[in-house]
This record gives C-alpha cells, sequence and structure tokens, in this order.
C-alpha cells in the first residue's frame, strides 16, 4: 500500500471487534480537549458576531419623504437621509422613490439656455409633467410637481448649457397670510399661503406677452380649478390684456402658485387680496302719502 492516511486506516479492519473498541476509545480521549476547544469557539463566534464582517444597518427612511433606491444604468439616485438630490448637466437624471405631496426642483442655470425638466411615474404608473422654458443669462428659480401617489419615479433635465439642481419637499412653514403680496424674476415656486374659503381679486403689473404664467395649486399638488372645472385659476392666458381677474377659493387651506415665465430672469409681481364683501341691500325709502289720498 503506498503512503498517507489509507494506508494506516484500511489495516484495521482485520483486527479483532474488541481491538476496535479500544482504539475507537483512545481515540476519542485524546480528541476531546480538541473538541471542546472548537465549540466553545464557535459558541463566542455566534455570540459576540464576531465573524469578520461589519454589522448591517438597516437604511432608515429620510424626513423629506425622498428615499434612496436602486438606480438604473446612467441614473443617479440621492442618498438615503440626505435633505435634498443634487443632479448637474453631467448627471441630468435620477430615480427616486416617494410618497404623495409635491417636490421642488431648485435649479442654478449657469447662462442663456433652454431647459425641459420632465418628471414622471415609471411604467405602468403612467403619469408624467414637464415644464420647458428658457433663461438669458445666469439665473437661479424652481419648478413643482405634483406626486399623485407612493411609487418610483424618474425625474430628468435637459439644457443646453450647464446647471446644477437639487430636489426637496415643499417647505409648508410660516405660511403667507392674506394680502399676500408676491414677486419675482422668472420661472419660480412661491411660498406657501393660507386663503380662507371664498372669492379673491388677483392681480398683476405685467399683462400679455410681459406676463409670465400663474398656476394656483394645494400643497398636496392638486390644481386649483375654477368653479367650473375648465382651467387652473387664475388663468390668464398668454395674451390677456387683463390686469386682474376674480378666483374663488372652495375651501379654506395652504395653496403655493407655479409661476412659469418663458424668458428668465424677467421681473413680475402679483397680489392675492379678499374681494370686499357688498352689503345687503336695504328695505328702501318709505314712501308716506298724504292723508286722503287713494291709489288708483
Amino acid at each position: 500500500m503506498g503512503s498517507g492516511p489509507r494506508s494506516i486506516l484500511f489495516p484495521l479492519c482485520w483486527l479483532p471487534k474488541t481491538t476496535h473498541f479500544l482504539l475507537c476509545g483512545a481515540f476519542l480521549a485524546l480528541m476531546k480537549p480538541f473538541v471542546w476547544i472548537a465549540i466553545l469557539l464557535l459558541i463566542g463566534i455566534v455570540t459576540c458576531g464576531c465573524t469578520g464582517l461589519p454589522p448591517a444597518v438597516p437604511t432608515p427612511e429620510n424626513q423629506t419623504g425622498i428615499r434612496a433606491t436602486t438606480a438604473t444604468p446612467g441614473i443617479t439616485t440621492p442618498p438615503a437621509g440626505s435633505p435634498t438630490s443634487l443632479l448637474s448637466d453631467r448627471q441630468p437624471g435620477m430615480t427616486l422613490s416617494l410618497d404623495p405631496g409635491v417636490i421642488v426642483v431648485s435649479f442654478q442655470a449657469k447662462g442663456a439656455q433652454d431647459m425641459l425638466i420632465s418628471f414622471g411615474m415609471m411604467p405602468p404608473g403612467g403619469y408624467e409633467a414637464a415644464n420647458d422654458f428658457s433663461t438669458t443669462g445666469p439665473y437661479n428659480g424652481s419648478v413643482a410637481f405634483q406626486v399623485p401617489k407612493s411609487g418610483m419615479y424618474v425625474l430628468n433635465i435637459s439644457s443646453t448649457g450647464s446647471w446644477t439642481a437639487e430636489v426637496s419637499r415643499l417647505a409648508v412653514k410660516n405660511p403667507l397670510q392674506v394680502p399676500v403680496n408676491l414677486s419675482g424674476a422668472g420661472t419660480v415656486v412661491t411660498p406657501v399661503f393660507y386663503l380662507e374659503r371664498g372669492q379673491y381679486l388677483f392681480e398683476r403689473n405685467e399683462t400679455m406677452f410681459s406676463s409670465p404664467l400663474f398656476f394656483i395649486q394645494h400643497v398636496n399638488g392638486s390644481p386649483l380649478m375654477d368653479p367650473n372645472n375648465t382651467y387652473i385659476q387664475p388663468g390668464f392666458s398668454g395674451i390677456s390684456p387683463e390686469p386682474f381677474r376674480f378666483i374663488t377659493i372652495p375651501e379654506s387651506g395652504y395653496y403655493f402658485m407655479c409661476v412659469l415665465s418663458g424668458k428668465s430672469p424677467d421681473n413680475w409681481s402679483a397680489s392675492i387680496i379678499p374681494v370686499p364683501a357688498i352689503p345687503p341691500p336695504g328695505p328702501g325709502p318709505v314712501i308716506r302719502h298724504p292723508a286722503g289720498y287713494i291709489s288708483r
């Protein structure tokens, strides 16, 4: 037989059974200390978690409601727990896991350029929205998008110039009160304001092509429609000459306004004031007839 374990163990099969038991007992007696040492080491490893690997830490959802997700190729995602999510002309898109509400995309255009910001739910969600505008020079602005339901969304920005952008939740704190006076220099999301149920006068200082487009929305992202549900209030068109319009607030609550300008920077200002209450008509003058008067 050759050398090795086989040449030692194989001849034992020819020994008497009594000899087998004695040899096995001796072998176990010799191996007993090593067996106990191995068992103690195994218990220590399981108890203290000393496996040589770092402990797993669960990824918490951040306070903005924006959670990191696995990115699709070519699309970045924000780090877990970050208050904002960064984009740039070098990394123009990302996937986001979002809860219902409103996100604000704040951008910094480095110069004159055309920008298109698109946002939509990943298939089969079906929800899509986009804003396109131009800047005539360096400009810092913002746009807002409604998140209609929880799910995975894709945000993408295309532009002809250099830019950076951040994504965050709409801040609903320190709301403005009536009269609401707003102003800006182009495409921007206004601060949140509080309006009681009723009618208001929406005034603007620019008209027709000099005026941007105004869109009032609830803080949950749904648009403020007119009573006939035909347009988003205040409802100025691109060529409207009127300096003011009446708007109707169906329920008291918090609102904000998206301002979309064809070119930025471009100064604008607007105000929302309550319509003065008209007192009810009185009983009218009392008509007295002279004595003896007979009505015919």
